[in-house]
């Protein structure tokens, strides 16, 4: 399964809500939720691209590999 580790990375750089994300990133609310809760079905290179150019991080900081 991949796991995003979004929660992680809000905590790291202080970010304290959806909302102030939503505004930097463009991504709307209900992407970023579905990401941090784990119920996305998946992510796309937009939005990946997004979050790793505003955290200045690789996909593999936001995304990680567990297996089954």
């Amino acid at each position: 399964m991949i796991k995003v580790k979004l929660s992680e990375l809000m905590g790291i750089h202080k970010v304290k809500s959806f909302s102030a994300l939503e505004k930097e990133t463009g991504i709307t609310r209900k992407t970023l939720t579905k990401l941090y809760d784990g119920e996305g079905k998946g992510i796309e290179y937009d939005t990946l691209n997004k979050l790793c150019d505003y955290f200045k991080c690789q996909p593999g900081d936001l995304l990680e590999y567990l297996p089954d």
